[in-house]
């Protein structure tokens, strides 16, 4: 999970357009916003259709941010990410979601929040559709409809696919089509909106081919109960020699299962859970000037400084002398 060294920012301190505020236009193209600060800069550009909002963001951060904000219309988001690694929370959750794929959430709690890594270029395509739109585009006679409708009633998260899915070519082509439309006035307006829903009928498709195949059903609460004792045991023992063997003995759960639980629950793999663990506690040792890099990388198991230096500057976009500076 992100540790003080985040910049906690509110969501207005970053997009001057909040998602609570209502758009003044029910339906405008092209609405911009620039941002350039301390922390970074970015060009988002939104789309606002009835029940529905996109958004273009090119942004590149120099501090780590985690952006909170409120959305308290019920409403399914979907991030399709082409570059960068950005993380979310949803369903009391935290999710990262790599360059190249897509995911999508629906999370009643209106409390929610935004990961940026510093030293990172971010190219990302948002879409917000309010749930009685999506359903009414769903329709009453589509075991989609009273799956979702159950779920909006009864106010249960959607925490997405258990994997994230890697963006295709059609589904790319579809986004470049929106993002590099040509044509002015209602014929972009037009083109843009039937874009939209191309995109829209693609998802539908695919949350009724994994419905049908029972992957997109809620796990049962004995194995969410169990993933998150599992992570709980990982925070307490990340500076271990951890093995899946030896974690799967220790709850009695098979190394293919708890493989495909953990990443289906958190967004990340164990050992992708444990690397962040350790990359967060390495960077509060650092942040202590008596601490030296050496003695650091020995806490954490690797066989020299080097060795730890390339894997935190990886994970984090800076060096380990640079914290400490």
């Amino acid at each position: 999970m992100p540790s003080n060294n985040f910049l906690k920012l509110a969501y207005a301190d970053v997009f001057p357009f909040a998602p609570e505020a209502e758009p003044k236009v029910q339906s405008s193209l092209d609405v911009e916003f620039k941002l350039k600060a301390d922390f970074g800069s970015h060009i988002c550009t939104n789309h606002f259709f009835e029940g529905i909002q996109t958004s273009f963001l090119l942004a590149e951060f120099s501090s780590a941010l985690e952006i909170s904000y409120e959305e308290p219309r019920r409403t399914f988001s979907f991030c399709f990410n082409f570059e960068g690694n950005v993380a979310s929370r949803h369903c009391g959750q935290r999710y990262d979601l790599g360059k190249g794929y897509y995911n999508f959430f629906f999370d009643p709690d209106p409390a929610k929040a935004h990961y940026f890594n510093s030293g990172t270029s971010y190219n990302i395509f948002h879409m917000t559709i309010e749930a009685e739109k999506l359903l009414s585009l769903i329709g009453e006679g589509d075991p989609l409809y009273d799956r979702f409708a159950d779920c909006i009633l009864k106010e249960n998260g959607i925490p997405g696919f258990r994997t994230s899915l890697p963006l295709t070519v059609q589904v790319k082509s579809i986004i470049q089509s929106i993002r590099f439309c040509p044509l002015k006035g209602a014929a972009r307006r037009l083109f843009i909106e039937s874009k939209v829903y191309e995109l829209l009928a693609l998802q539908i498709e695919v949350w009724q081919r994994e419905y049908e195949t029972s992957d997109f059903h809620q796990p049962a609460a004995k194995d969410v109960e169990l993933m998150h004792a599992i992570r709980e045991y990982l925070q307490l023992h990340f500076q271990d020699d951890l093995s899946l063997k030896a974690i799967g003995k220790e709850f009695g759960i098979n190394e293919c299962k708890l493989k495909s639980g953990f990443k289906a629950h958190f967004g990340r793999t164990v050992f992708g859970y444990i690397q962040e663990l350790r990359m967060e506690f390495a960077r509060q040792l650092l942040s202590q000037k008596s601490t030296t890099i050496s003695l650091v990388a020995d806490k954490l198991g690797y066989r020299n400084a080097n060795h730890f230096s390339t894997a935190f500057k990886k994970y984090f976009g800076e060096s380990p002398s640079n914290v400490r500076s």
